[in-house]
């Protein structure tokens, strides 16, 4: 670190990175700096343009057909407010950096000015268009400015998006997309529509620019990309865009997007304080204040009632991602009730004389039915949507879990309505003479945010104290309970398929057939299994925070290995799982790079050509040594099965075991590391070292390789040493074990060492994209290099490493292969939790104070 770095104040350095960054970016930073300048120069942060000078800085259809075209270049560095303008700062920064940072500077900025321009003329046509035909809401934008940047930061953006990987370049696209449609929908602000239109130019000089590549590009997309997780994505994205823009016209200042009047059904307390005031005449005893001001309708209770709707709808988005069956069946009948109650609210509310939102006045039949049909329209299409493609959800919630949250709500609704009955009919006489009816029109708004008539309603409007409580605030968190508990069950999972998934028997004889040197780990506990149709080949796996990782590669027929690598992603797509290949071998490479696969090293393999060593030689000294030693102290070696062994011998396994795990910090690991209930396998061969007393000093336990249904290698697993144990043990155990497979087989396997040699990964050769994958690539690979650092004092597997490398071995690099780096938290997560599925929460802040330390 320079002595400059050592003198700044803390966050200095972070300051003189994004100099650096800004830098990099001269043309984003230009309009920002621009953009602020011209700004605080007229005054205009505050409250935007002054009067005098906006119609030169805000162009109009209006200023437009005058001929003044001055506005159309000096709208770019003005906006609407102090909020606006930090935003629009953001996006510049966000939208043009990475343009140019991707195609360069100079095409940076003829996309943001080419977009800026083509989305005003494409707006100035559409505002023309639409007044022609008789649309208020665009009619109503022919004198309004435009202002702001984002047309044109957008353009550049989408125009530099062909050249990024087809992952990023659809993520990015599907997020620009979906959130200018949703302001357009529900803001519809005239820059909501400018914004919208330039992203239409930027996708369309993106495609002028990048022919060749974004054709490419498209192809690659095509067969990388699974349709049911693109299905699922696509569904879950419309219906959180649809429950965030009521929010959006909420918070805006005067919406006039054609769907703004959601506002009232999703986000807003219903009926409205000017609904209550022309419903509540001056005859009836109960005050009008009273009902207008209570939490029920006008505090927080109604506030967190009216807001259901819309977290409902964000927890069904959630659930549809995950593919959950029970999350589509859900979305599909809020939305069918949304559109119900749409239709009720602006349809008959307006044909009886109830006031709208509009001022007051009251809609004739046909402007009502103008207003109802897209309001309507938007929530039926989208459940349409759903419904057709209903058979991409396949996961079905936990069925104990299921059970107890269909017995938890009702009894809890019933428990509000009951309260609410008792405390309506005990705490005042009027109530008891008004009787049942009068009961039932207030108890359905208790529980929804639904604009029932208050002509009746109001003058037996609750006001006692606990049924005041009860109306006010039961439905909340009546809803609360309901929205936390039906997350809970989205998040479960009960894989459905037709396959079998625990059928150890097929899996055990597909691992005769064939596999790799982890291939015998798929028999061990907790794994799953899937089978191609023919039943020829199989991969383990397990599942952990809605990732599949596997143990090792495909087993079986070694022909069908790489149709079921293809297979097996697709049947990942289909249950809304991320697939994790993890300790894969270099020889599955080439076709899971077609997949759209990347890689990282998480394990460097040991393989000992054992007809090759002689033990000859000063590089063999240590392993001579340690086997004299074991010749002086009258020690054997004791080969076995665990079934065989004699009653003593297993209790020293077993005590050897206990003491090795009780000098841990940390639990005992599990996944690819086996344990002594793996010793038990009669397939598992015991290399005990065992002395003239019977005491054992060290075992190791050898998994079988098949290939062509024999064994054709094996591979260390279990290794223990006793403490009293003499040092060279293990190279003992190691150099015996040389010796005995040395006239049957060619190669044996001393397993992997996890997170050794892991600094490189290898990306996938998508087009346009080499670079930011291998700066993803190098980030991971610095990740876990830092990781091996900071377990080697718990777990020791560089130390291991070290102690292989004695045995003179080939080495193998095993992967870890992933297809989006977006995935790489919750796999993360995932390998840890199928390492150390029993870490507790101390044990877990112990390993996070060694890794820190």
């Amino acid at each position: 670190m320079s002595p400059v770095s050592d003198t700044l104040p803390g966050r200095a350095p972070r300051l003189l990175a994004f100099g650096r960054l800004l830098v990099r970016i001269p043309l984003a930073s230009c309009l920002t700096i621009t953009m602020w300048t011209a700004a605080v120069a007229t005054h205009a942060v505050t409250a935007g343009p002054p009067a005098g000078i906006r119609p030169a800085v805000a162009p109009s259809l209006f200023a437009a057909g005058q001929g003044d075209f001055r506005a159309l270049f000096l709208s770019i560095f003005f906006t609407g407010n102090l909020a606006s303008y930090v935003l629009a700062s953001i996006v510049i920064l966000a939208a043009i950096g990475f343009a140019e940072s991707t195609m360069g500077t100079w095409r940076a900025a003829a996309a943001f000015l080419g977009g800026h321009l083509g989305a005003l003329v494409l707006y100035f046509a559409v505002v023309q268009a639409g007044s022609a035909l008789g649309s208020d809401w665009l009619a109503s934008m022919k004198h309004a400015g435009v202002l702001g940047p984002y047309a044109g930061a957008l353009a550049a953006a989408m125009a530099a998006s062909p050249l990024v990987s087809a992952l990023w370049r659809r993520r990015l696209r599907s997020v620009a997309i979906a959130v200018t449609l949703m302001l357009l929908l529900y803001v519809g602000h005239p820059q909501s529509l400018d914004g919208f239109l330039g992203l239409l130019c930027g996708l369309a000089l993106g495609q002028f620019m990048h022919r060749h590549t974004a054709r490419a590009s498209r192809l690659s997309a095509h067969f990388t990309r699974s349709s049911s997780r693109e299905t699922r994505a696509l569904l879950s994205m419309t219906v959180a865009v649809f429950a965030a823009g009521p929010a959006m016209a909420a918070l805006a200042q005067a919406p006039s997007g054609p769907l703004a009047v959601l506002r009232d059904l999703i986000v807003n307390p219903i009926p409205t304080i000017g609904q209550l005031q022309a419903n509540c005449p001056a005859a009836i005893d109960l005050s009008c204040a009273q009902v207008i001001h209570s939490p029920g309708l006008n505090g927080p209770g109604g506030v967190a009632l009216s807001l259901v709707p819309f977290l409902m709808l964000l927890v069904c988005a959630e659930g549809l991602r995950r593919g959950n069956r029970l999350a589509l069946w859900l979305t599909i009948g809020v939305h069918l009730v949304i559109a119900v109650l749409s239709a009720l609210h602006l349809q008959l509310f307006s044909l009886f004389g109830t006031y709208m939102r509009t001022g007051g006045r009251i809609l004739s039949v046909d402007s009502a039915i103008v207003e109802v049909l897209p309001v309507v329209l938007v929530p039926f299409v989208i459940a349409a949507l759903l419904f057709v493609s209903r058979r991409h959800f396949i996961v079905d919630p936990d069925p104990v879990l299921r059970h107890r949250t269909l017995i938890l709500l009702p009894s809890l609704f019933a428990v509000f309505v009951l309260g609410y009955v008792i405390a309506w009919f005990a705490e005042d006489n009027y109530h008891r003479r008004a009787g049942l009816l009068a009961l039932v029109t207030t108890l359905p708004r208790m529980f929804l945010p639904y604009p029932f008539s208050f002509r009746y309603s109001v003058s037996v409007y609750p006001h006692g104290f606990f049924s005041t409580l009860l109306f006010s605030f039961g439905g909340a968190a009546f809803w609360l309970v309901a929205m936390i508990s039906v997350l809970g069950l989205f998040l479960s999972r009960r894989l459905r398929d037709a396959r079998r998934e625990t059928d150890q028997s097929l899996a055990k004889e597909l691992v005769r057939v064939g596999g790799g040197s982890l291939s015998w780990m798929a028999l061990w506990p907790n794994n799953r299994y899937w089978f191609n149709d023919a039943g020829t080949a199989g991969i383990a796996y397990q599942v952990h925070f809605n990732v599949a990782v596997t143990v090792g590669g495909p087993f079986g027929k070694p022909g069908d290995a790489y149709a079921a690598t293809e297979e097996f992603t697709r049947f990942c797509a289909a249950h809304s799982l991320a697939p994790c290949w993890y300790s894969i071998a270099d020889d599955q490479w080439e076709h899971l790079a077609k997949l759209g696969y990347r890689r990282v090293a998480v394990a460097e393999e040991t393989l000992l050509p054992i007809r090759e060593i002689e033990f000859k030689g000063k590089e063999w000294q240590n392993v001579r040594t340690a086997i004299n030693k074991a010749r002086k102290l009258g020690i054997a070696v004791l080969w076995s099965t665990y079934s065989e062994l004699a009653g003593s011998l297993r209790a020293q396994v077993h005590e050897i075991s206990e003491a090795w795990v009780a000098d841990k910090a940390l639990p005992e690991m599990g996944f690819t590391l086996g344990s002594l209930e793996e010793l038990k396998d009669d397939d598992v061969l015991l290399c005990l070292a065992v002395d003239t007393e019977g005491t054992v000093h060290g075992v190791t336990s050898w998994l079988p390789v098949f290939g062509r249904g024999r064994v054709v290698s094996r591979t260390l697993d279990f290794m223990r040493r006793s403490r009293e144990s003499f040092p060279g043990v293990m190279e003992f155990l190691i150099a015996s074990a040389v010796l005995h497979f040395k006239e049957t087989l060619d190669v044996i396997s001393l397993s992997g060492s996890p997170l050794v040699n892991s600094g490189q990964a290898s990306p996938s050769p998508a087009a346009g994209a080499a670079a930011a994958v291998a700066a993803e690539g190098d980030a991971l690979g610095r990740f876990l290099n830092l990781l091996g650092s900071g377990l080697e004092p718990v777990y020791g597997f560089r130390s291991l490493a070290a102690f292989k490398a004695r045995f003179r071995p080939r080495h193998r690099t095993l992967y870890m292969m992933y297809q989006d780096p977006l995935w790489l938290p919750r796999i993360g997560r995932a390998v840890t939790e199928a390492y150390m599925p029993n870490i507790s929460l101390r044990q877990t802040a112990k390993l996070v104070r060694e890794i820190v330390g």
